[in-house]
């Protein structure tokens, strides 16, 4: 009896032991949220741009131990207005850093949805926390929020897509681009 379960025992920690190792990969640093202006470009001819709303910038700072990983996904969980928006940035040819960043935004437009066309304040900002994956692997490898909380407290409320786009969605794309470890390319049909 002792045997089975000291083998038992063995075994499970033998199949824990690379999700622990690499959860010790990747370290999320540090979260910080900014509500900033759309950018402006001069074009010829000149066209009259309407004044621009803000945006909600959500960028995280991160450690990758490893010399090289070759894929990451920033799960990001924010708490806005009353509505949970969630939102996957994928990124690939991590390098091994200290300062590395990924970067999220939840447009005006949709701002303005999830306020009900009302002026945001920050109040409004319950909490942003930030997971990251890596592919086949269910659980995060690190978490941070904004705010101080415990656990997955986005766990048990409703999810909405569609709100939270990552920086090549965005009039901010061709901006920046050395700031940023790189995007995962999307696959066309």
């Amino acid at each position: 009896m002792m045997k089975k379960f000291t083998l038992s025992a063995f075994t499970l920690l033998a199949m824990a032991a690379p999700v622990f190792a690499a959860g010790s990969d990747i370290e999320i640093k540090n979260v910080s949220v900014q509500f900033i202006q759309s950018p402006e470009y001069t074009v010829n001819p000149p066209i009259h741009q309407a004044r621009s709303e803000k945006w909600m910038e959500v960028e995280v700072t991160f450690e990758a131990k490893p010399d090289f990983t070759p894929e990451l996904a920033f799960n990001y969980y924010i708490l806005f207005a009353k509505h949970l928006v969630v939102g996957h940035v994928n990124h690939v040819n991590i390098p091994k850093g200290r300062e590395l960043r990924s970067v999220a935004y939840v447009s005006p437009n949709a701002i303005g949805m999830l306020t009900n066309g009302r002026q945001f304040t920050g109040a409004d900002l319950e909490n942003v926390s930030v997971t990251v994956t890596s592919p086949g692997v269910a659980a995060p490898m690190s978490m941070k929020s904004f705010k101080p909380s415990t656990g997955e407290w986005w766990a048990s409320m409703k999810q909405e897509e569609g709100f939270v786009v990552n920086k090549s969605e965005t009039p901010f794309a061709p901006l920046f681009w050395d700031r940023y470890v790189p995007l995962k390319p999307t696959t066309s049909h």
